[in-house]
């Protein structure tokens, strides 16, 4: 009989905890995961079909205008990332979309110094 109840009340804990939360904080997420396993979500997981790269290895230098460099700085300043990480991501998305033939019709041109 506790046998009995013990399952029924475990059911009962699976099917509360069938999705995992919204979090408001990473603080309140890492609490969460410090006291449940994955395990317990595996119903609701979904594979993702996703490619993982091998770690970057090649560098190059970019000479920039101090204006551009400015502005580069403060756009990444405000999204909350290095100014090296925002050219690097906006580099590998024109990369990205060049690779698949989506390529803009306007191209702007380079400046040249006076």
């Amino acid at each position: 009989m506790a046998r009995e109840q013990g399952r029924s009340l475990m059911g009962t804990a699976a099917k509360r905890k069938a999705k995992v939360p919204r979090f408001r904080t990473d603080e309140e997420e890492r609490a969460f995961w410090a006291r449940h396993s994955v395990e317990e979500f595996a119903g609701n997981l979904e594979d993702l079909n996703i490619a993982i790269r091998p770690a970057r290895t090649e560098q190059i230098a970019v000479r920039l205008y101090k204006d551009d460099l400015e502005a580069l700085q403060s756009l990444a300043a405000e999204h909350g990332v290095g100014h090296t990480t925002l050219a690097r991501s906006v580099l590998e998305g024109w990369l990205a979309r060049s690779r698949s033939g989506r390529r803009r019709g306007h191209h702007r041109k380079a400046r040249r110094p006076a």
